[in-house]
């Protein structure tokens, strides 16, 4: 029967090669079967290294290559091949592997999980082309930030965020909350929240109001419980009162017993208030008194009456209530983030819909659901049925829907017969906050399903010398039994899934020569120094002391915790101690002069009033290039123009319009960077990824820089082979190897490093339990709550992940581990290593003073590396060949051009017959991109390089008109940079419930004033002053007075006349001229309570006019009268047929049913009602229209002459 084999491959004992084994014995079986293979890892890198390891080694064997030995020995015991048959296969299967390359699957975990997406695509609905992308935290902050601009007075999104924002200011923190909400919605990417949220999310859709019910509920309970022991307090203090005695009075005064029942006044319930003192105060009321007091029988009395039984009350309760108020506050501690957690995922997954995006973080989620909801023999047909052999390397960072994921792949295999693979290490596991679960690798055991699975602990360690292995073996064996005892000691019971993580920590050595050297120092602050500066001194001494021993600089490594530990030691090895110190911080883009010169220059061009840029960028260029040695007062002074290249000043309208990639290396090419030296490493790197950008994105300056800023500027670039120091954090480490170790601070706390680790609690009682999972603040309050499970279950979580990393820095050790901790820390590595080290010490035969370091074996040199020559081809290091960047100038000129109708029907411009329209055209785009008068040049500019100005004779042109026109006085003033300034500014508004756009020309406002301008380039026509008036309206609503309107009529063409033209190209234009324009008085008569009922009747009734009334306006909206007419306008409670407000004249048109007694009464008080509203009301019957239209408009005309005379 097919099998599982598992194997533990502790740190150095040979994981790649086991693995590299494996799969070449099956391509020795099959040489084809690469094709039935899927192998995954974790990194790129990995991926990298174990395809080339693969096929480096089938060259190898097939060409004999004494590196390969070990390969080919290890295949022929397990295949039971000969050395020939062997060798004969490896070459087959490389051949058929080169020559089919896309089927060798050697993968990472994401890509994999990206391509069962895309051939998933169709099903999911998802767009085949989607984007995948890859930084979670870029799309949450766009989610969070789009989540805010969209909130209204109504959105509850709102009510929860303000009562967040009041908790805070509660609680003395900041009221700006956007970075909390945004750290604390990525916990929607937290597979703990994805996979047991789903209730939770629906249960929030269904009752919005579950959260404010839950808090309120919880806020009664935990106020009940405080309130039950602050009535111990009070009886107790009316005890004491009623026999005029206080708690000073009893033993030991105010640090007696009656600090306890203060401490249940003030709400701590905690089981460190029950002490020495109150067990004895419980125990024999002597304890209340003492001797020396002249009340002393009365406080024996009255405490064996009393107080005692009120103590005995107190602390029934106390516990019982403890637990309410704590499992209170913690579920209460983020449920105002929780309401928006649902809000934030759904505006995430809206705004992945609108970008055709996808996340890759949601793959595994997608495929579990799918999986989990019986689908899988759906998801693996489309997957591909071809996959038998599944390898998993480093499974113990594997996460648990991953794990769901790729089980489906591995039964479907061990099915068909084949066997799978799983490398892992739980010691190694120290991506938990990637959703890594070491439990997983820890809980495999003898079967999965009804197939077994062999276990295979790789014992070996081949990086580490015999002292160092030895070492790690018994301080890690020691620290397990330590924390095993604590565990034990709380529980009553072993901790299993500890031991068995740690259950194969020891290790041999395939070496007879002990060797290897260990030190651990404890140190304390003193008056002179604290614990940091105590550090970096030790540290600095060490690396005297190894170079001094003959280690080489190369072979040093420091480990740190915490990434914020790199600066602080690179900056003291540097400037106090001048050693090179090689580490990811040195080796990021930004630490290129080049580069960060580069991003000035940007900076300066999109701003040249960023005064930081400018500065930055002169001092750089000429300290650095032109080996300035002046004064810097000079060059902080002196005018840019003198300062920066010449080139580069005369060219800066022209370099704002080029496109981003060319901008940059005319930059390189006009500051003369090639004379930077050792940047050319850099440039490459920084060059790909403004590629990169610019696939998704425009050449937009202000866009550039903000990527610059917030990802771009920390991209590293490979260290190389570089002298020096190396530095890492552990978690960068993991997977390499040094020759010596160097691990400072090892301080750091066995729990709860981050100070806000939260645990996603599914709570079991009632009324916690009301929500399906509550996030919590890890802390020790969780022991004492209905969470205790949870905390028990987080700490041991937080034990093997802390003690994972002192194991992941000690075994990256291969001849000196040398460490410093903190002395006396409690609840830090530094407890762990005082408990661990005097039993190692005891199994070494070391009498070790603890007040001094702990020493073991003795200090390694660095040994000469030979360079040893393979016949492998595929093995051997590449030759490096020197490289660098050029900037190469082209002399090629591409222009767009919006002329290309003209252009394909091979019409030259100047021939075209709407030469003068496109002119419009033109001027009407200049005049738009104007500003102030200064701008004239710059946005002619920017015409040329577009191609809308496509010769020089219209450039010609157009520059003189312009300069022309703009030589009136109005619009100098206008454009004289004293208004404030709205250029082709959109005004929305809504009409009859719809959303409407006009765009004015330019609109100014200074001091109150507004003034409304719209560029015309042809005729003048009466619409153009309607279209101004809408405008001047608009702004009205808006709230803005005293408004001006114009029209500015451009220069127009005039056609030559004999004689004309010449030289003076502008000839064939008229100067323009300015037109204002009035705004005609608005009237408003509707009365509100009943418009918008009226104004729906007014819609129907102009859909339906009579036939009188169409008649009538067919007169009307000719203006014949001189007089502008409304039909069907509301006015007061009423609709009036037609309404000339500006005469206050109304006219109504009768048909039969205004003939009714009854109606002929509504229509006098109708009439009487507009009367006193200063409105002349005149009828006529429909007949009179329809028969005798002409008449009727007679006396309509007269009623309004008659009217206007009054008026006079």
């Amino acid at each position: 029967m097919s099998e599982l084999l598992v194997y533990k491959a502790s740190a150095g004992s040979g994981k790649t090669f086991t693995l590299a084994v494996e799969y070449i014995k099956l391509l020795v079986l099959n040489p084809r079967a690469y094709r039935q293979i899927l192998a995954v890892t974790f990194t790129n890198k990995a991926t990298a290294e174990m395809k080339e390891r693969i096929l480096s080694q089938l060259y190898g064997i097939q060409i004999g290559d004494k590196d390969s030995e070990a390969y080919l020995n290890r295949i022929k015991e397990e295949t039971k091949r000969t050395e020939q048959e062997i060798r004969e296969a490896a070459g087959i299967a490389l051949g058929y592997m080169l020559h089919d390359y896309s089927r060798f699957r050697v993968e990472t975990i994401d890509s994999f999980f990206q391509s069962v997406m895309r051939n998933l695509a169709r099903e999911l609905e998802l767009s085949p082309n989607l984007n995948i992308e890859l930084n979670n935290a870029e799309v949450l902050s766009d989610a969070v930030d789009s989540m805010i601009e969209k909130l209204g007075p109504t959105s509850p999104v709102l009510a929860w965020l303000l009562d967040y924002i009041n908790e805070r200011i509660a609680d003395d923190k900041r009221w700006n909350v956007s970075d909390e909400v945004k750290s604390f919605g990525r916990n929607i990417f937290d597979e703990g929240y994805i996979e047991k949220g789903e209730g939770l999310r629906q249960k929030l859709i269904e009752n919005p109001g579950l959260i404010k019910n839950y808090r309120r509920e919880l806020k009664e309970m935990e106020t009940e419980a405080l309130e039950q022991m602050k009535g111990f307090y009070d009886q107790f203090e009316g005890e004491l009162d009623g026999h005029a005695l206080n708690a000073d009075d009893l033993k030991n005064g105010s640090r007696g017993i009656g600090s306890y029942f203060r401490k249940l006044n003030n709400g701590i319930l905690g089981d460190d208030i029950r002490n020495a003192t109150v067990e004895k105060c419980l125990t024999d009321e002597k304890n209340w008194a003492a001797k020396s007091s002249p009340r002393y029988q009365d406080i024996l009395q009255l405490a064996s009456g009393s107080l005692m039984p009120l103590l005995n009350e107190a602390e029934k309760f106390r516990s019982k209530n403890n637990k309410i108020v704590n499992s209170c506050r913690l579920s209460m501690q983020h449920l105002n983030k929780v309401q928006l957690l649902a809000n934030i995922d759904e505006e995430v997954r809206r705004l992945n819909r609108e970008n055709n995006r996808f996340l890759l973080s949601d793959t595994n989620a997608l495929l579990h659901q799918l999986v989990k909801d019986g689908d899988s023999s759906f998801v693996f047909e489309k997957i591909g049925t071809n996959i038998r052999n599944v390898m998993i390397d480093e499974f113990q960072d594997t996460s648990r829907m991953q794990w769901g994921n790729f089980r489906l792949l591995l039964l479907e295999g061990l099915s068909q017969g084949a066997d799978s693979l799983i490398v892992g290490d739980v010691k190694q596991s120290i991506y938990r906050w990637r959703n890594g679960d070491w439990g997983i690798l820890n809980g495999l055991n003898d079967r999965i399903e009804h197939f077994p699975i062999r276990v295979e602990t790789l014992k070996t360690n081949r990086r580490s010398e015999t002292d160092v292995i030895r070492f790690n073996n018994e301080i890690f064996t020691s620290a397990v039994n330590y924390l095993n005892a604590v565990y034990k000691e709380e529980l009553k019971t072993d901790c299993e899934a500890l031991q068995k993580a740690y259950s194969d920590v020891a290790q041999e050595s395939p070496k007879e020569e002990k060797k290897g050297y260990v030190k651990v120092s404890f140190l304390e602050p003193d008056e002179e120094h604290d614990y940091t500066e105590q550090t970096l001194i030790g540290l600095g001494e060490e690396v005297e002391r190894l170079q001094n021993s003959g280690v080489k600089l190369n072979d040093i490594a420091i480990l740190v915790r915490k990434n914020k530990s790199i600066p602080r030691i690179a900056d003291y090895f540097d400037k106090t101690l001048q050693y090179k110190i090689v580490s990811d911080e040195a080796f990021r883009l930004d630490a290129s002069l080049a580069i960060c010169m580069m991003i000035d220059a940007l900076r300066y061009l999109s701003d040249p009033e960023n005064r930081i840029a400018r500065a930055s960028l002169i001092t750089n260029y000429q300290l650095q290039i032109k080996g300035y040695e002046g004064s810097l007062d000079n060059l902080l002074t002196a005018p840019a123009e003198t300062l920066l290249p010449e080139a580069f000043i005369k060219k800066i309208g022209i370099l704002r319009l080029m496109p981003l990639y060319e901008l940059l290396e005319e930059l390189f090419s006009l500051f003369e960077m090639n004379r930077i030296s050792d940047q050319d490493a850099y440039l490459f790197a920084f060059f790909d990824a403004v590629t990169d950008y610019l696939q998704s994105n425009s050449s937009e300056l202000d866009g550039f820089i903000r990527f610059w800023e917030e990802t771009l500027c920390g991209k590293t670039i490979p260290s190389g082979e570089m002298e020096g120091i190396r530095i890492f954090s552990i978690h960068k480490s993991k997977g390499l190897e040094f020759h010596t170790v160097l691990l400072p601070f090892c301080d750091w706390k066995l729990e709860n490093e981050t100070n806000n680790q939260l645990v996603w609690c599914i709570p079991e009682e009632a009324p916690f339990n009301e929500l399906d999972i509550v996030p919590v603040n890890y802390s020790a309050q969780m022991g004492a709550s209905v969470y205790q499970k949870d905390y028990q279950q987080e700490r041991l979580q937080l034990w093997v992940d802390n003690l994972n990393l002192l194991y992941v820095a000690f075994t990256r050790a291969g001849k000196n581990l040398i460490v410093w901790s903190r002395k006396g820390q409690k609840g830090t590595m530094s407890e762990l290593l005082t408990a661990a080290l005097p039993e190692v010490a005891r199994k070494n035969g070391i009498d070790w003073n603890e007040d001094e370091p702990y020493e073991q074996g003795e200090l390694c040199p660095s040994s000469k590396k030979e360079e040893k020559v393979s016949t492998n081809k595929l093995t051997r290091k590449p030759d490096k060949l020197p490289v660098s960047m050029e900037s190469m100038r082209h002399e090629i000129e591409f222009r767009q051009s919006n002329r290309s109708a003209d252009f394909i029907k091979g019409i030259d411009e100047e021939e075209s017959e709407d030469r003068f329209i496109n002119r419009g055209r033109l001027l009407h785009t200049l005049f738009s991109a104007i500003e102030t008068e200064k701008d004239i040049d710059t946005a002619i500019e920017r015409l040329i390089f577009e191609g809308v100005i496509g010769s020089r004779k219209v450039e010609e042109e157009i520059r003189k008109v312009t300069h022309k026109a703009f030589s009136m006085p109005e619009i100098q003033d206008w454009y004289s940079g004293r208004w404030q300034l709205f250029n082709e500014c959109a005004i929305i508004y809504k009409e009859d419930g719809v959303l409407q756009t006009r765009r004015p020309d330019r609109v100014m406002m200074q001091d109150g004033q507004v003034v409304v301008v719209d560029f015309k380039f042809g005729k003048p026509n009466k619409k153009y002053n309607k279209q101004v008036q809408g405008y001047m309206q608009l702004l009205t609503k808006m709230g803005y007075s005293n408004i001006r309107g114009y029209l500015w009529y451009g220069p127009l063409p005039r056609p030559l006349s004999a004689g004309e033209g010449g030289e003076d190209t502008d000839s064939g234009w008229e100067k323009g001229k300015v037109v204002e324009v009035k705004l005609e008085p608005t009237y408003k008569t509707a009365c509100l309570n009943s418009y918008n009922y009226l104004k729906e009747l007014q819609k129907k009734n102009k859909l339906n006019p009579t036939d009188a009334e169409r008649v009538l306006w067919e007169y009307f909206r000719r203006e014949q009268l001189g007089y502008k007419f409304r039909r069907q306008q509301v006015i007061d409670n009423y609709i009036a047929d037609f309404a000339c407000l500006e005469s206050k004249l109304i006219i109504e048109l009768d048909g039969d049913y205004h003939l009714t007694a009854e109606q002929i009464l509504k229509d006098r008080e109708r009439t009487e009602r507009l009367s006193l509203l200063g409105y002349k009301v005149i009828r006529f019957k429909n007949e009179e229209v329809i028969d005798n239209p002409e008449t009727v408009i007679k006396q309509i005309k007269n009623i309004l002459i008659a009217s206007n005379n009054e008026e006079t």
